[in-house]
């Protein structure tokens, strides 16, 4: 008969939190998960259904007339650097600076900066720029708006976004959009980084299931 309570206790520890974890896996929300961005459209403009659920585009690799710049496998923050830097460009730089310091914990994190200039340093730019993990990149006039960081037209032209001077965008290791930050508000740092943060665990988890 002694034996029952030890059973007993020995369900209470080891069974219910088990069925607990399953319930959770089944059927919670997880709270963690990324929006996506850029749904994918078809030759009439309407937004792409594959399953019931919404496609949305995957980019492999930054189309420019400069070159080429591979997205998959990486983590990117893409931004966008004027030829005329002025004081709320210098705080994204410095703000972006904040990000790039994050390759310790994400090695995977790489920061590709659309420049109209092909200057790659400049006095009050971090000198991090143009070294590993933080690349620039030149682009031509206008070239920029036809990147992955657009505004798809199936969202109408009136949609707000961050002026491109100070728009940031997250892509991850797969090519998908996930965000759109203001990258010279330190709160809107604060929400990137926490985001990278859980693309890096998501890519971490996949490589080891």
């Amino acid at each position: 008969m002694k034996n029952f309570p030890k059973a007993g206790l020995l369900i209470i520890t080891l069974v219910i939190p088990a069925l607990i974890f399953v319930m959770l896996r089944l059927f919670a929300t997880n709270h963690f998960d990324l929006p996506y961005f850029n749904p994918q459209l078809d030759s009439d403009g309407k937004v792409v259904i594959v399953n019931g659920d919404t496609a949305f585009q995957r980019t492999a690799e930054l189309k420019l007339a400069s070159g080429n710049s591979k997205l998959e496998g990486d983590i990117s923050v893409i931004s966008f650097l004027p030829k005329e830097c002025a004081d709320s460009c210098k705080l994204v730089l410095s703000n972006l600076k904040r990000v790039y310091d994050m390759r310790s914990e994400a090695n995977s994190l790489t920061i590709k900066t659309l420049s109209e200039d092909s200057l790659r340093s400049a006095i009050g730019h971090p000198e991090e720029m143009g070294k590993e993990g933080w690349e620039i990149l030149k682009v031509k006039p206008n070239e920029a708006d036809a990147l992955p960081d657009a505004r798809p037209k199936s969202l109408g032209e009136t949609a707000e976004l961050y002026p491109r001077e100070r728009r940031l965008t997250l892509i991850d290791s797969e090519g998908y959009t996930r965000g759109y930050y203001n990258g010279a508000d330190p709160a809107e740092i604060d929400r990137l980084m926490a985001e990278v943060k859980i693309l890096n665990y998501e890519k971490k988890a996949r490589a080891n299931p």
